[in-house]
């Protein structure tokens, strides 16, 4: 078969390709190549094809194509070329064996159980003593150095997976370099990667490289055959990890064991993939909850719920299950960047895709993961980081096929819970510990070997405070339920009664549950038996007593003993077990959306059928999520039905008196808590200093508004880029507040302690002494427009039927009619307090409505370049009469700006700014700067940073004010910079206007010779400040210059105009005030 003799097929889409190469000098190499392939499935479709020297590639990322792909009836994993290269590291371990080689199937199933959950439970400390070696070396670096992100998660995976699978310790943490095996496993990738994308014949010309490859290598091999001998020398026959299973576990087909060759590709690849992909997924979690702080602080909430306000916490295994929201967000890092970006499958026969694509059999079909992620299934905004995508409701309604990040079928990651148990741990541990500081503004940048991780990703830490920790802690409310669940069952017991426990397991787990029930009902009066569900064909009967199974699937299909029950099962008549009273418990993994539960629920559903009753409903105990929780919850709801069922009143136990314990009265503890902690967690800011704080404008002048500067030291470790933004956490003005109480008759001295009677927002300080005066000026938005659903409450607390009715009016008024009444004129929700005084709204309701305070945003006016640890801002100060006509508004940042000074500490934190709006670094590129009053700032920092480099590129900076001698902002050190040729300034004068420009625009229409010149010889134009009057006027401006130099119309200009923006020739950074 050829892709052009199927009738009714289509050609795969493809890019003109050159002869013999293909495609191949149109890829770019590492990274690059992954964002290559994804831009070209953007541009393609779903399904494309790359030629590369001789070898066909093709590219599948639709969700409908990759369900078909995972047909395994159809198709099955391709070894493709780059992973043939790759088997001269890793022979025909798992990850690069070839689908007929014996060894694979072998392996295969002698290490399955090894991944169990049972075996999980083993690894668990372990993971822990590793995580803490890490906790150690971040405790040094916190406050005074930053840490390698993706180099410390690399030694703490590698150092995870060198004990709990072969019992060795690399010792990571404790060297200064990374251990020799780690760094020839780098440079073998990097060869075998440079390999895969060179010509053909190329390695004959790099003898060295090939040299060092093998010398690299031999070390690999020379590492894990000494491990292997030291272990059998040790006489040591467990089976409790990965080297024990592969020395002393027979293969069940052939009856053999795994050769030592064998072993040793096994070994390799483990230590290659089970501390690489984690690594990875570990780094790019870390990177998004430091781009997302509002995550970050529900992350923590999480933890600090299960771990309460301990340092150091004891996670014990049932802890990881509970970590969903944790879970949650390395399921949505692994969505946007999974670690291993594709997988290949081929077909088994020549067949068609998509419905019109025809392929020939093996022919590689590579699925794009990250694309895949990308979908449209995945619903609108695919870039955003959203955690919640993978809330249990929203999974359950997912198509089964629309996230892979560990591959498809029975040749997906054999580690996957291995990896996310570490990964989930870990990532707990860290962010229960640590505050996480973004101190370069830190922008991804991907490193690809045989997986990706951000590269150069640091960060700079601190340690996280008891008060910012202090949440009701799940131990805590366990204990508080434990006697009401002991009492129900603890008062009634069997006499003897048969318990029949079945399991259909694979691995272990399943069996495991079973014996633990076992023990449970021995304790309760039952004469339990436990059985592999095989022994159970034919001999299930109502006067045998209850029967509890437990039982997975494994890919879809039954354990190897629970086969012949499942067959006998399908067999019985309705009615072949009537009265016969069972229990259904599921075990499997969510992430297997295609199978999970699938044969447990067909269990149920013919017993059902063949007449069984069932003592409750069917238990799934996802290994995903919280799955010790299940497990137990199931195991209580069980000895209720039970022991209702067949259990007798037994006399209940008195409780033992409590020991005495002598203890002091009083205990000191040092603290460096902080009672804003939580709120500056939400917004990731820090204390930062202030050097400097001063007046720029002559006030004494008629014409004179304030515009205050100041001057700021950025805390150890945090960097900026000129033309970023520095965001600062306000207080609310003393005024503001006390119309707050004035309303509510309070007293802002009163000190009280908010309660939460359920969750709530972790940025209020619950459970802290505060007055109120502090809880309202620093905690709570006092001035935001009031919402629909806010005024509803208020109509709901007003009796008064004058006052009622208008309320209720704007509570359901159409959306316009909202907008122009409430929205548009700023109508706070203190301001309807005020006006309507019949509502007796409690305090405590006013409280719970109000948002949390939130950072205002400034334009930082400093060159990073020549101040790198201090920002400057320019801040104009807010206060115009209110939109409602009532009053005069008063802006909460501006305001709050104005009231400090040198030697006081604000919370605040850089921002970046879009990476359009930075200038070009070639200077040679002629540049127009457009602004009024402080739309200046993040040009000051540019103009700054060319005068550093003593630069004399074309620079026009038109800048918009009232009077030269009043608010020329700068205005010495601007024309100091003009002098030295780093700066053309083109000031306007709206209160003194010269040659008739009164406002920017004016001005550069007179000098549109000039400003044309500048944009036929390709430069940029950035406008910052006004956007409701200065930016759609300068706009008119440049499209008045064009219709002039070019006789278009209106639209011809307005399209000219749209494609500058566009194509990022002309950016604006404005606001409408």
């Amino acid at each position: 078969m050829t892709h052009e003799t199927v009738r009714g097929t289509e050609p795969i889409p493809q890019r003109p390709a050159l002869p013999l190469v293909g495609h191949a000098f149109d890829i770019p190499s590492g990274a690059d190549g992954l964002h290559y392939v994804m831009k070209e499935a953007k541009e393609l479709g779903p399904l494309f094809k790359l030629r590369i020297f001789g070898n066909e590639i093709n590219f599948a990322s639709g969700l409908d194509l990759v369900a078909e792909l995972a047909d395994e009836s159809r198709f099955r994993k391709n070894v493709h070329p780059d992973l043939v290269i790759l088997r001269d590291i890793g022979g025909d371990g798992l990850f690069t064996a070839f689908n007929d080689e014996p060894n694979w199937r072998k392996a295969h199933d002698v290490l399955m159980p090894a991944f169990s959950l049972g075996a999980m439970r083993g690894y668990h400390a372990t993971m822990l003593q590793v995580a803490r070696e890490l906790i150690g070396k971040w405790d040094q670096a916190a406050g005074a150095e930053a840490v390698n992100v993706a180099d410390d998660m690399t030694r703490l995976t590698l150092d995870t997976i060198g004990l709990c699978g072969f019992g060795y310790d690399f010792e990571s943490f404790n060297r200064d370099e990374p251990h020799p095996f780690v760094t020839a496993l780098s440079r073998a990738l990097g060869f075998a990667q440079a390999k895969g994308e060179s010509i053909p014949g190329a390695e004959l010309f790099k003898w060295k490289q090939a040299e060092q490859f093998r010398e690299d290598v031999a070390l690999m091999e020379g590492l894990v055959d000494d491990v292997i001998r030291q272990r059998r020398a040790s006489g040591d026959q467990s089976t409790n990890d990965l080297l024990g299973r592969m020395l002393h576990t027979r293969d069940a087909v052939t009856g053999e064991p795994l050769d030592d060759v064998n072993i040793r590709y096994q070994a390799i690849t483990f230590l290659i993939a089970g501390h690489e992909t984690t690594s990875g997924a570990l780094s790019f979690a870390l990177y998004y909850l430091t781009k997302h702080p509002e995550v970050l602080a529900r992350a923590q909430a999480e933890v600090d719920t299960l771990w309460g306000d301990s340092d150091a916490p004891e996670p014990d295994y049932g802890d990881i299950g509970r970590l969903t929201y944790i879970r949650q967000v390395l399921n949505e890092s692994l969505r946007l960047w999974p670690t291993a970006p594709a997988y290949a499958v081929e077909p088994l026969e020549d067949t068609v895709i998509g419905g019109k694509y025809a392929v020939r059999k093996g022919e590689s079909i590579q699925v794009l993961i990250p694309q895949l992620h990308r979908d449209p299934a995945w619903g609108e905004n695919v870039e955003l980081f959203d955690p919640d995508r993978f809330l249990p409701e929203r999974e359950e309604e997912r198509p089964v096929h629309l996230f892979k990040p560990f591959g498809s079928g029975e040749r997906a990651c054999i580690g996957r819970q291995f990896a996310l148990h570490e990964a989930t741990l870990v990532l707990a541990l860290v962010i229960h510990r640590y505050r996480l500081i973004d101190h370069t503004n830190y922008q991804l940048k991907i490193k690809q070997s045989l997986t990706i991780k951000p590269d150069a990703f640091t960060l700079n830490l601190a340690r996280r405070t008891s008060g910012e920790r202090r949440l009701p802690t799940a131990a805590a409310l366990a204990a508080g339920n434990a006697p009401a669940d002991q009492d129900r069952t603890a008062v009634r017991r069997a006499a003897g009664t048969a318990l029949t426990l079945l399991h259909g397991s694979n691995l272990g787990t399943c069996a495991g549950i079973a014996r633990d029930l076992a023990a449970d009902g021995d304790e309760r009066g039952f004469a339990p038996s436990v059985a592999p569900l095989n022994d159970a064909v034919g001999k299930l009967s109502p006067g045998g007593g209850p029967v509890v199974i437990v039982a997975a699937s494994y890919n879809g299909r039954p354990t190897d003993d629970a086969t012949a029950f499942l067959a006998w099962l399908e067999g019985q008549a309705p009615g072949a077990l009537d009265g016969l009273q069972y229990a259904v418990l599921g075990v499997g993994d969510r992430n297997w959306a295609a199978t999970y539960q699938r044969v447990p629920t067909l269990i149920d559903e013919r017993l059902t059928a063949a007449g069984a009753t069932p003592l409750l409903a069917r238990g799934a105990a996802d290994a995903a999520g919280d799955f010790a929780g299940t497990v137990d919850r199931f195991t209580g709801d069980l000895w209720t039905a039970l022991l209702e069922r067949y259990g007798a009143a037994a006399e209940a136990g008195k409780a033992e008196p409590a020991a005495d314990q002598e203890t002091g009265l009083y205990e000191l503890e040092d603290t460096t808590d902080s009672v804003i902690g939580g709120l500056a967690a939400r917004h990731g800011v820090q204390p930062t200093e202030v050097l400097d704080a001063y007046e720029l404008v002559d006030l004494n002048h008629e014409l004179g508004r304030s515009k205050r500067f100041l001057k700021l030291r950025l805390p150890e470790g945090v960097t900026y880029r000129t033309g970023d933004h520095l965001a600062v956490l306000p207080s609310n003005p003393d005024a503001l507040v006390q119309r707050v109480a004035d309303r509510f008759s309070l007293d802002l001295d009163r000190t009280v302690r908010l309660r939460a009677r359920r969750r709530s927002r972790g940025a209020l300080p619950v459970d802290r002494p505060l007055t109120l005066r502090r809880l309202l000026t620093d905690f709570v938005e006092l001035q935001d427009a009031a919402t629909q659903e806010q005024i509803a409450v208020l109509a709901e607390h007003t009796a008064c039927p004058p006052e009622k009715r208008p309320l209720a009016a704007l509570a359901t008024a159409d959306a316009e009619t909202f907008r122009e009444q409430v929205t548009a004129t700023g109508h706070s929700l203190l301001d309807l307090l005020e006006r309507y005084r019949a509502c007796e709204l409690p305090f405590e309701v006013f409280l719970e409505l109000l948002p949390v305070l939130r950072p205002r945003h400034y334009s930082i006016s400093s060159s990073a370049a020549a101040s790198p640890g201090e920002v400057d801002l320019m801040v104009s100060l807010l206060a115009a009469p209110h939109r409602s006509g009532e009053g005069t508004f008063r802006g909460i940042g501006s305001h709050y700006l104005q009231t400090v000074n040198a030697g006081d500490t604000v919370q605040a934190r850089v921002l970046p700014c879009s990476e359009a709006f930075r200038l070009p670094e070639d200077d040679s590129v002629p540049v127009i700067l457009v602004s009024a009053g402080t739309g200046l700032a993040p040009f000051r920092g540019a103009v700054l940073d060319r005068q550093h480099a003593r630069s004399t590129g074309t620079l026009l900076c038109y800048f918009g004010c009232d009077h030269p001698d009043v608010d020329y902002l700068h205005r010495t050190e601007f024309e100091a910079a003009e002098a030295a040729g780093a700066v053309s300034m083109r000031p306007t004068f709206s209160c003194a206007p010269e040659d008739g420009a009164r406002y920017v625009q004016d001005r550069i229409a007179k000098e549109s010779d000039e400003v044309w010149a500048v944009l036929e010889a390709g430069g940029r134009v950035y406008i910052c400040g006004d956007g409701r009057r200065m930016a759609p006027a300068v706009r008119e401006a440049f499209m008045k210059i064009y219709r002039d130099r070019t006789g278009s119309d209106d639209a011809e200009a307005s399209a000219w105009l749209n494609a500058l923006i566009e194509s990022g020739i002309y950016v604006e950074d404005v606001w409408a005030g």
